[in-house]
């Protein structure tokens, strides 16, 4: 187990201490780029916004290179998110009084350890909620003051009002998808600006492959054609399938093919056709990567995937 000193060292090594000086490397063609405009004019006009996508089209991502660049522009480093599901309490958003100060010294302030909501509110920095429609209505009930008024109270402590700068964003996948709660009215009518994201266009797709990909790992355009084409198969395929493959599995086909070109390069391996690799590592990460209908066998659905791509 690792000890308390390399812990310290090796946590400060490697904390991210400002989210504008952080390299986010991603690609603003297509909805991406109107994606932005419009968290840009939903800053501007003091507006809440909310992106709606089904799993892995780039909504957080989008969400930390806008709060980035809200960074620079604001010289304000403070930036703050919390990935939702049903456990979380409000006192996730706010924070909590430390027991032991707390028996010791009361209810102070001192004893209080704010959370990622009321730092941001304070500190006027951006707070991302993602995965919000995962959270239950009354862990959501805690955003309705900070969204409509501007404040916030802290049992014990009292009542604060948000910096000016305070920027609220949240990301959710599609109400249908199972895992899933609906947001409440209230909280709903709160939210102004709703940009939603799909599966994005092929050239886009690809663009983010490439830039995903380590320099080391070179595969040819042609085989970056056949990876769409498998990952553009889930997407057809309504009847079997509920969530089809993703951007990121599209990476991670383009990386594994890459590892296998480098070693072939690297003579450790001999040279074997797209295909060959391709039938196989479409299989490992599409077995993980899909969602069958209730009834299906996400093997089955594989194996005829990768039948009608590339012919295995």
């Amino acid at each position: 187990m690792i000890n308390k000193q390399n812990f310290e060292e090796l946590f400060n090594r490697h904390l991210i201490k400002d989210i504008s000086q952080e390299e986010i490397e991603i690609v603003l063609s297509g909805q991406y780029g109107k994606a932005l405009e419009l968290l840009r004019d939903a800053e501007a006009t003091g507006l809440f916004p909310a992106l709606v996508g089904p799993p892995g089209v780039g909504k957080t991502i989008l969400c930390r290179y806008f709060a980035s660049l809200r960074a620079k522009e604001k010289k304000n480093q403070s930036f703050y998110w919390i990935t939702l599901d049903e456990s979380i309490k409000p006192t996730h958003f706010l924070g909590s009084f430390d027991p032991a100060i707390t028996l010791k010294k009361g209810f102070v302030i001192e004893a209080f350890h704010p959370g990622p909501l009321l730092s941001a509110m304070l500190e006027g920095g951006t707070f991302l909620a993602n995965e919000i429609n995962r959270a239950t209505e009354y862990s959501q009930n805690t955003l309705l003051e900070p969204l409509e008024e501007a404040s916030i109270a802290i049992p014990h402590l009292g009542r604060i009002k948000a910096d000016n700068n305070f920027f609220f964003i949240c990301a959710m996948n599609p109400e249908e998808l199972s895992g899933t709660h609906r947001l409440s009215e209230a909280l709903k009518d709160r939210i102004k600006v709703w940009i939603k994201l799909d599966y994005p266009q092929k050239a886009t797709e690809l663009d983010i492959i490439r830039i995903n990909l380590p320099e080391h790992f070179v595969i040819e355009e042609s085989e970056l054609e056949l990876i769409y084409s498998i990952i553009e198969e889930t997407r057809k395929n309504k009847i079997d399938i509920e969530i089809p493959a993703s951007i990121r599995a599209g990476i991670a086909m383009a990386k594994l093919l890459g590892r296998q070109r480098a070693l072939e390069k690297e003579k450790k391996i001999s040279e074997k056709d797209s295909y060959f690799y391709l039938s196989d590592i479409a299989k490992h990460v599409l077995l993980g990567s899909l969602k069958p209908k209730p009834g299906m066998k996400v093997e089955d659905i594989v194996e005829s995937i990768i039948a009608r791509t590339l012919g295995g």
